[in-house]
C-alpha cells in the first residue's frame, strides 16, 4: 500500500478568472527544499492546463481552489500569490489551500514576471516604454523587461512595480520612475511561458528564486524627456559650486550644461550613447533658444533671483489682471440679468401651478363627498331589501327567489364598494393545477404517488437506468415527511408535478393553487379557505417570493388534519431574507437532479385505496437520531427535531440522511451563514451528496439558476 503524505506543499500560483464570476489559481511553480535545506523552484504548469485530465492526482493538482480567493484577489496588487496546500486524497481535484503567511522563520521567496517588449537593444528600450507596451493583468513586485535575446542569453531591465502604470491594456512608465534601473543577464532556459486559452495573454515567468548580480544600469527614459530635469540639476550643481555671482549669465551656464558629456554621465549614472547625447543637445538648445514669446521655465528660474526684473513682471501682470477682472465683471453682470429674467418667469409658472393644484384639491373633495353619498344610498337600499325579505318570509318559494336577487345585489354592492376602497384585500380564489383525468386505484399512497410521478414524466438524471427505483425512494421519503409536517417548500419548477401527483394519490382530484396578495395577513380567512377545499393539496404562491414573513410564521402555528400546504420557491436568493425559525416547521423537499419530460394529454393517474393515516415515530428513536445529528449540525435544538423524526421513521438509513441533509444545510445557512454551511457540505458524512449540497448553497448565496 502506498503511504499517503498529508504534509503541506508550497507553490506559486497564477490567478485565472472564470467566465462564471469565480476564479482559481493555476499551479505553476513548486518551491522544493533539498536535503541541505536549500530551496529551489520546480516548474509544474501544464502546457494546455485547461484540458481535462483522465484521472486527477492528489499530489499533482493542476489548479488550487478556495472559495475565499476570488473576494481577496479582487483588490490584490498581483495576479501571482505564494500558496500553501495539502493534498486531498478523497477529492484529488480539491486540495486544502490557503495563502502563505510570512513570519520570522519563513518568508515568501521572490518571483519575477517577464513582460516581453518589442525592443531589440538597450537603445530602443526607452522609446518602446514611452510609446507603451501591450499588457493586461497585475504583475509581480519586481518585473523584468527583456531587450536582447542572443545566443541563449537574455538581457533585461529590473523595475519595481510602482515604476509602471497599467491602463487600457497598456504598460507605461509612471511619473516618479527613475532614469536608469539595474541591468541583468539571464539564461533563456530560465524563462517559462504560462499559456492562455486565447493565445493572446500568455504570461512569462523567471523560474529561479534569485536574480544574477547586476553590474551595470540601463536607461529607461528617452533623452528628450530628461532635458528639463537635467538642466535644473546642472544649474543647482553649478550654483552650489560657484555661488550666485556666476549664475547671472544664464546663457553661458546652459551652453556648458551639454558641452561636457561627463556631466550627463554623472547625472544618469551610465555613459550615454552618442546618438542619445546628440538628441539631448538638440532638446537643450530648443529649450534655450526658443522662438516663441514665452520665457522657458529654466530661464525663469534664473530670473527669479533678480529683484528688479521680477518687480517689473509683477507690475505688468497686475495691469493685465485688472483688465481681465473688469471684463469678467461685465460678463457676470450680463449673466445676472439673464438669471433674474429666468427667475421671474419661473415664479409666474409656480403661481399658475399652485392655482391649478388648489382647483384640483377642491374637485377631489367634491368627488369624496359624492362617494360618501353613494355609499349611504347603497346602505339604505340594503336595509330596505332586508325588510322586504322579512315581510315575505311565509312564502318560501318567493323567499328563495328574492334571496337570490338580494345575494346578487349584495355582490354588486361589494364590487362597487371595493372600487371606492382600493386598499381592501381581494377575495381569495383558487384554481386547479390541471384538468381532471382518468383515475385507477392502487394499494397505498406511496405506490400511487410513485405511479403518478412516472405518469407525469418525472425523471431523476442520476442513474437513469434505476429511475423507477429512485422515484419509489423519493415517494417513500415524501410520505414519511408528511407524517411529521404538512408544510413543504419545493422548487417552483417541480411544484405542479409533485402537488398533482400527491393530490391524485390521496383523493383522485387535482391540487389547487391560490395567489397570495402582497403583505396578506388575514390568516383566519386563509385557514377557513384551506379547511373548506375539496382538494387536500394546496399551493400558495408569492409567500417566499414576496418574503411574507408574518404569513410564514402563521403557517408554522397551523396544524391541519388533512390539508397539505406547498410553498413554491421561485428565487432561492430570497431565502437569505427569511427568518431561520421558519424552517422549524417548513421542510425543504430536495429535488436536485429531477427533470420533467413533456406530459401526454390527460394522462392516467392513480388513487390509493387505503386512507393515509398520520403516524408518529418512537420518542427514543427520535432522540437517538437527534443526538446523531448534533455531532455534525451545530444549530439550535428545535431546528433539529423535525429532521430527527423523519430520520427515525426511516430507521436512520443512508437514504433518509441524504433526504434531510439539504434541509439541514439550508437551516445552517439561515442560522450561521455561508461559511458554516460550506463546512457542513464538506463533512465526511456527506461525501455521497456533497455536490448536491454545494450546488444548493451556491444557488442560495448567488441566486444561481443551477438545478
Amino acid at each position: 500500500m502506498v503511504q499517503q503524505s498529508n504534509k503541506y506543499r508550497r507553490s506559486w500560483g497564477l490567478f485565472i478568472r472564470n467566465n462564471n464570476g469565480d476564479g482559481q489559481f493555476l499551479r505553476i511553480i513548486d518551491y522544493v527544499t533539498d536535503a541541505a535545506g536549500n530551496g529551489y523552484y520546480k516548474w509544474v504548469a501544464h502546457e494546455n492546463w485547461w484540458e481535462r485530465s483522465g484521472t486527477p492526482r492528489a499530489d499533482d493538482p493542476k489548479t488550487l481552489y478556495n472559495p475565499n480567493f476570488f473576494r481577496i484577489m479582487a483588490t490584490s496588487l498581483s495576479d501571482f500569490r505564494f500558496l500553501q496546500w495539502t493534498p486531498n486524497y478523497d477529492r484529488p481535484d480539491r486540495p486544502t489551500v490557503n495563502f502563505f503567511q510570512s513570519g520570522l522563520h519563513a518568508t515568501v521567496p521572490p518571483l519575477y514576471e517577464v513582460i516581453d517588449t518589442p525592443a531589440n537593444s538597450a537603445k530602443e528600450l526607452p522609446h518602446v516604454l514611452a510609446r507603451g507596451i501591450r499588457y493586461s493583468g497585475h504583475p509581480t513586485e519586481k518585473i523584468l523587461l527583456p531587450f536582447s535575446w542572443n545566443n541563449g542569453i537574455v538581457e533585461a531591465a529590473v523595475l519595481n512595480r510602482e515604476m509602471v502604470t497599467i491602463q487600457h491594456r497598456t504598460l507605461t512608465l509612471s511619473a516618479t520612475a527613475p532614469n536608469t534601473v539595474p541591468h541583468v543577464k539571464l539564461k533563456n532556459g530560465d524563462i517559462q511561458t504560462v499559456n492562455s486559452r486565447s493565445g493572446k495573454d500568455d504570461r512569462l515567468v523567471y523560474v529561479q528564486p534569485k536574480l544574477p548580480e547586476s553590474t551595470s544600469h540601463v536607461l529607461i527614459k528617452p533623452m528628450q524627456q530628461m532635458a528639463q530635469s537635467y538642466v535644473n540639476w546642472y544649474i543647482r550643481k553649478e550654483q552650489a559650486m560657484n555661488g550666485s555671482e556666476l549664475m547671472r549669465d544664464a546663457g553661458t551656464i546652459l551652453e556648458r550644461a551639454f558641452e561636457k558629456s561627463e556631466n550627463l554621465e554623472q547625472y544618469l549614472g551610465v555613459k550615454p550613447a552618442p546618438d542619445d547625447l546628440r538628441n539631448l543637445q538638440i532638446a537643450l538648445k530648443a529649450t534655450i533658444h526658443s522662438n516663441t514669446d514665452d520665457v522657458s521655465a529654466i530661464i525663469y528660474n534664473l530670473m527669479k533671483q533678480d529683484d528688479a526684473i521680477m518687480s517689473s513682471f509683477r507690475q505688468q501682470a497686475a495691469a493685465e489682471l485688472a483688465d481681465e477682472f473688469k471684463q469678467q465683471k461685465l460678463e457676470l453682470l450680463e449673466q445676472l440679468d439673464v438669471l433674474q429674467e429666468q427667475r421671474e418667469t419661473q415664479t409666474k409658472t409656480v403661481r399658475q401651478l399652485t392655482a391649478q393644484v388648489k382647483d384640483l384639491n377642491e374637485e377631489l373633495q367634491q368627488k369624496h363627498r359624492e362617494i360618501r353619498d353613494a355609499q349611504a344610498e347603497l346602505e339604505l337600499q340594503e336595509e330596505e331589501q332586508h325588510k322586504a325579505l322579512q315581510d315575505l318570509e311565509e312564502n318560501i318559494a318567493l323567499k328563495i327567489g328574492l334571496q337570490q336577487i338580494a345575494q346578487q345585489n349584495r355582490t354588486l354592492m361589494e364590487e362597487q364598494s371595493s372600487q371606492h376602497t382600493p386598499n381592501e384585500e381581494q377575495q381569495l380564489r383558487s384554481a386547479p393545477l390541471m384538468e381532471p383525468t382518468k383515475v385507477h386505484l392502487s394499494d397505498d399512497v406511496q405506490h400511487a404517488l410513485t405511479q403518478n410521478l412516472q405518469a407525469l414524466c418525472c425523471m431523476l438524471t442520476e442513474q437513469r437506468s434505476k429511475n423507477n427505483e429512485k422515484l419509489t425512494a423519493f415517494a417513500t421519503q415524501l410520505c414519511r415527511t408528511l407524517h411529521t409536517t404538512r408544510l413543504l417548500a419545493i422548487d417552483t419548477a417541480h411544484v405542479p408535478a409533485i402537488a398533482n401527483g400527491l393530490s391524485f394519490a390521496l383523493t383522485g382530484v387535482p391540487a389547487q393553487h391560490v395567489g397570495i396578495p402582497v403583505d396578506f395577513s388575514d390568516f383566519t380567512r386563509l385557514e377557513a379557505f384551506l379547511n373548506n377545499s375539496a382538494s387536500p393539496v394546496f399551493v400558495l404562491d408569492n409567500v417566499f417570493d414576496t418574503v411574507n414573513e408574518s404569513l410564514l410564521f402563521a403557517l408554522n402555528r397551523y396544524h391541519p388534519s388533512g390539508t397539505i400546504v406547498i410553498l413554491p420557491i421561485g428565487s432561492f436568493a430570497n431565502l437569505r431574507l427569511v427568518a431561520p425559525e421558519v424552517w422549524q416547521r417548513v421542510f425543504y423537499v430536495p429535488t436536485s437532479g429531477m427533470i420533467e419530460l413533456p406530459v401526454p394529454s390527460r394522462p392516467t393517474l392513480h388513487r390509493s385505496r387505503a386512507t393515509f393515516i398520520r403516524t408518529h415515530a418512537d420518542s427514543d428513536a427520535v432522540l437517538a437520531q437527534f443526538d446523531a445529528l448534533r455531532t455534525t449540525v451545530k444549530i439550535t435544538p428545535n431546528a433539529l427535531m423535525m429532521p430527527a423524526e423523519i430520520m427515525a421513521l426511516g430507521h436512520g438509513s443512508d437514504y433518509a440522511r441524504q433526504w434531510v441533509m439539504p434541509h439541514l444545510c439550508l437551516e445552517t445557512y439561515a442560522y450561521q451563514g455561508l461559511e458554516a454551511a460550506i463546512a457542513l457540505c464538506q463533512d465526511r458524512g456527506n461525501n455521497a451528496i456533497v455536490h448536491r449540497l454545494t450546488a444548493l448553497i451556491n444557488r442560495i448565496d448567488h441566486g444561481s439558476p443551477t438545478r
